[in-house]
């Protein structure tokens, strides 16, 4: 079952970047174009590039192999920690740079596991929701929902 709870975990924290990176890239992505004179990468309609709404063939190549690279270091590193710790706790890879997750106590830690794990399973669901409500309106995220990405700036 660790195994399980590792990958949901890895699944969990990637869609919570992307769940925040999405909207943001949408609102921010053709202002960093413009001051950095480079093409505008959103689609036609202002959505993020994803597989249903295209847009996909003008991200360079080598953002991919940079991904796929950072991953798999990654990987690398999470597969030799559990194979050397007997006591190894899913997704903890030693990373905790603010140290909110040293020293605490073990229902305090216990209490930050369950909310990460809450906290992602909800951002897979917010994912999907974006890819399929901009499939289906045609329309971007933040334009679709303005009360929600545009209200602040």
């Amino acid at each position: 079952l660790k195994q399980y709870r590792e990958a949901e975990l890895k699944h969990g924290r990637l869609a919570m970047l992307a769940a925040a990176g999405w909207p943001m890239s949408e609102l921010l992505q053709p202002m960093i174009s413009q001051f950095l004179k480079q093409p505008d990468l959103l689609t036609r309609g202002g959505e993020a590039p994803s597989i249903l709404n295209g847009g996909l063939d003008q991200i360079p190549p080598f953002f991919f192999l940079a991904i796929i690279v950072f991953s798999g270091t990654v990987e690398s590193v999470a597969l030799k920690t559990r194979a050397i710790e007997v006591d190894y706790v899913p997704g903890d890879l030693g990373f905790d740079p603010l140290s909110l997750y040293t020293g605490k106590s073990e229902a305090t830690k216990r209490d930050l596991q369950l909310k990460e794990l809450n906290n992602g399973r909800l951002a897979m669901l917010a994912i999907t929701f974006y890819a399929v409500s901009e499939f289906i309106n045609k329309a971007a995220v933040v334009n679709a929902t303005p009360f929600l990405f545009k209200s602040i700036l």
